[in-house]
């Protein structure tokens, strides 16, 4: 009978024959992004010939598109980044993990300021709106009656007042939507019927004087409800992180309704298709597109519609794949590191490998419908096995740990003892298991994966890289192509470590200190849009080069970056936010580390980090220089909003308080030169909203029903962008004075707004913006 052999990446025990294993696959190239990558037409239940049925899709795709706020998402990010690093920080007080119910106590208790802030707000908007004559008013009249009720009252938590502030400004849009349907139908209730046949408002028993009672207050306590849900979606997501943003039971009542509506299931906007590879669903973004498919369901409602989504809250009862990971994680590192005898531990991975496919439902969900879930563990636990057969066991453990002390733990201030050393080693050793099964599974398709040479051959070469990510460099062949780092390097380790085996990242054992000039922070892309240069001015950098210390970390599944800010090795006096940790690119590491092969290629950086997957990796920059004091920084540089009822179109280009006066100082004939640099002007805002603003404006359109062909979308954007640039050069040029003005106002930065009257469909149609600046960091 023929054996295989396997080519071992270890160095000295290892006797396993080397032989020339297949070549490095080449990444495809970058084919470019398609702002259509994730868009489902709609399709309408009714058919095509039906004009009404499709008169309600189009209305309620445009209703849904003018509820989206980019700001909404990443205040949810925010949040979810906060409640993260909240509940690590509790759980870390239990010696073992404490209970489901305990720790969900202990984010209800966290979130409460919230709720009863969100729910007293709501309450106070009904009392407003309960006894004013809302008939007799036009629009412009409801909207200035809205605005000037009662708002949230600030709760002194960052994270808190500004989710909160997003969640009040979509809901007083919906409100202000609903109000003005309310209206409509009573003064016209013959056309009313026709137009709002879905609306809920078919009977007004009580009058039309009461409609703020009688109408509006019960729709308000329905929206209510939709926020307390979408904050228990939060809550869910931060005790599962691998859960979906609604619970399984409620899940289908929101989109039975939306396809009613002719509205095909919400895709993803960001995402470029990693639901399917990753399984990490119920992100920032999901949450916040389950929000606006809950309120546009609301807002056409028929009451009978209304009855059907009044469901009981269900939990799941599904066991949690994060936990199950965590303790089969830490049973194979037992194993691993005690093993006796000869004999690969073909059984121990085996063991293991069902707790890596509950991470991936869709493939699991394959696998089980197949039959062929248990051939796959044994195609993949065998050769695996095979490589690590030789670093198994007691002695090969005590030269792994010795490796990785020496090598890292120290470097990190982490103390690991003799008694330790099983521990240490035993993990080390599982993580390459793990990242090797994951990287397995995502190269293979469905096909492959029945295939037991190309399995093997995956293995193989998944297991290299795993092995110089995850083992010491000593232990490593000196000519191993896979290795991370041309000098000294060093290894990912699970963190934190007070909390084994709960862990929720890992932590390259090497701080990198180095220099970084000012070209370089230029080069290196920020998720903000704007660069490390801009993040590090805005913070008080004012020599270059700057000193500064790079911290690398790995996300396992289940990582929020929220769990970054608990690493216990940084300085106690340290409070690092979730926006401070970057993706490693492998043009990042590059141009900070000079070790590209440390990056790992991901998602275009210029778009949010929702959705951190298994294996992919983040920096953080230190600098002793900067001030303890932080200064307000946009999230986004620049946001879009589109309202297709309205046909408005709205860009913010947010400026922090150092950028705007330092525009302002350009601006004026009081420069150094004494002249306007007007062109020096003009070209850093085109930086900043340029590169992406046809994009970004092409999904929006597209989104909606106002131009549903892509390549219109696209051109009609192309002239978007142009007239945008157009417009704030000629504003430059003729308004300084109104810059000037807002830089002058004591709130923290300015924003440009340009704003677009009058879409329609046409790309070549006659574009005239609006540009103003106002003080503060506003929205668009």
């Amino acid at each position: 009978m023929q054996t295989d052999t396997y080519t071992s990446p270890f160095a000295g025990l290892s006797p396993i024959a080397e032989a020339g294993g297949p070549g490095d696959v080449e990444a495809p190239p970058d084919a470019g992004e398609s702002p259509f990558e994730a868009v489902y037409f709609a399709e309408s239940p009714f058919g095509e010939a039906d004009s009404e049925a499709d008169g309600e899709a189009a209305a309620a795709q445009d209703f849904l598109e003018s509820l989206h706020d980019e700001e909404f998402e990443d205040a949810i990010e925010q949040l979810l980044d906060e409640g993260a690093a909240y509940l690590l920080a509790d759980s870390a007080q239990w010696s073992e993990a404490p209970p489901e119910m305990d720790a969900r106590e202990v984010l209800d208790e966290w979130m409460s300021p919230l709720i009863s802030e969100w729910k007293r707000a709501v309450d106070s908007l009904a009392a407003g709106l309960e006894n004013v004559d809302l008939t007799g008013m036009n629009e412009h009249e409801v909207e200035e009656l809205i605005d000037s009720l009662d708002t949230p009252e600030m709760l002194g938590v960052e994270g808190f007042d500004n989710f909160l502030g997003k969640l009040w400004r979509k809901a007083k849009r919906f409100v202000k939507s609903k109000v003005k349907q309310a209206i409509k139908f009573v003064k016209n209730p013959v056309k009313g019927v026709i137009e709002v046949a879905k609306s809920g408002l078919k009977t007004i028993g009580k009058g039309v004087k009461a409609l703020g009672k009688f109408v509006v207050g019960p729709i308000l306590d329905k929206l209510k409800r939709i926020g307390l849900k979408l904050l228990k979606g939060v809550i869910a997501k931060l005790i599962r992180p691998l859960s979906r943003a609604l619970p399984a039971s409620v899940r289908p009542a929101v989109q039975i309704l939306m396809t009613k509506l002719g509205i095909g299931q919400t895709a993803d906007r960001e995402s470029g298709g990693e639901e399917t590879a990753d399984g990490e669903t119920g992100t920032a973004t999901d949450l916040a597109e389950a929000f606006d498919a809950e309120l546009t369901s609301l807002f056409f409602a028929s009451e009978a519609d209304e009855a059907d989504t009044e469901e009981p809250e269900v939990s799941d009862t599904e066991a949690d794949p994060v936990a199950q990971l965590d303790q089969a994680r830490a049973l194979l590192a037992t194993q691993l590191a005690t093993h006796e005898g000869n004999e690969p531990p073909i059984a121990e991975i085996e063991q293991f490998l069902p707790a890596i496919l509950a991470i991936r439902p869709l493939l699991k969900l394959g696998l089980t419908v197949t039959g062929a879930r248990g051939k796959l563990i044994n195609l993949i636990a065998s050769p695996l096995a095979n490589l690590i057969k030789k670093w198994v066991g007691p002695e090969p453990a005590r030269i792994i740990a010795r490796a990785a002390v020496g090598v890292g733990f120290s470097a990190l201030g982490l103390e690991a003892g003799p008694e330790q050393e099983q521990t240490v080693a035993g993990e080390a050793l599982a993580s390459a298991v793990e990242a090797t099964v994951l990287q397995t599974l995502d190269e293979l398709s469905d096909e492959a994966l029945e295939d037991p040479l190309q399995v093997s051959a995956a293995v193989q070469r998944a297991f290299a890289e795993a092995a110089a990510a995850y083992l010491p460099d000593r232990i490593l062949r000196a000519d191993l192509p896979e290795r991370e780092t041309a000098g000294e390097g060093g290894f990912w380790v699970l963190m934190p470590r007070a909390m084994r085996p709960r862990y929720r990242f890992r932590k390259y054992t090497r701080v990198f200190a180095t220099p970084i000039p000012r070209q370089i922070a230029r080069a290196v892309p920020w998720s903000d849009g704007g660069t490390l240069e801009t993040y590090l001015l805005d913070r008080g950098v004012d020599r270059w080069p700057v000193q500064a210390e790079i911290d690398l970390y790995e996300t396992i599944p289940g990582t929020l970056p929220g769990h970054f800010t608990r690493d216990e090795t940084l300085p106690a006096d340290e409070n690092p936010l979730g926006d401070e940790y970057q993706p490693l690119t492998p043009e990042a590491a590059g141009l900070l580390l000079r070790e590209p092969a440390i990056g790992r290629r991901t998602a275009p950086v210029g778009r949010r980090r929702h959705r951190p997957v298994p294996g992919r990796r983040y920096f953080r920059v230190r600098t002793s220089k900067l001030p303890a004091k932080r200064s307000r920084r946009p999230r986004r540089l620049f946001t879009v909003r589109l309202d297709p009822t309205s046909k408005q179109l709205r860009i913010a280009i947010r400026l922090s308080e150092r950028r705007a006066r330092m525009v302002l100082a350009r601006m004026q004939r009081s420069a150094p030169s004494g002249q306007r640099d007007l062109p020096a002007v003009l070209t850093a805002l085109r930086q900043i909203f340029l590169p992406r603003l046809q994009y970004r404006v092409a999904r929006r359109l597209v989104k909606s029903s106002l131009v549903p062909d892509p390549l219109t979308a696209t051109q009609l954007a192309g002239s978007i962008a142009a007239a945008t640039s157009t417009a704030i050069a000629t504003f430059l040029a003729q308004k300084a004075g109104a810059f000037a003005s807002a830089v002058g106002d004591p709130a923290d930065g300015v924003t440009i707004t340009v704003a677009f009257g009058g879409l329609g469909a046409d790309p070549k149609q006659e574009l005239t913006p609006e540009v103003a600046a106002h003080p503060g960091l506003q929205h668009a």
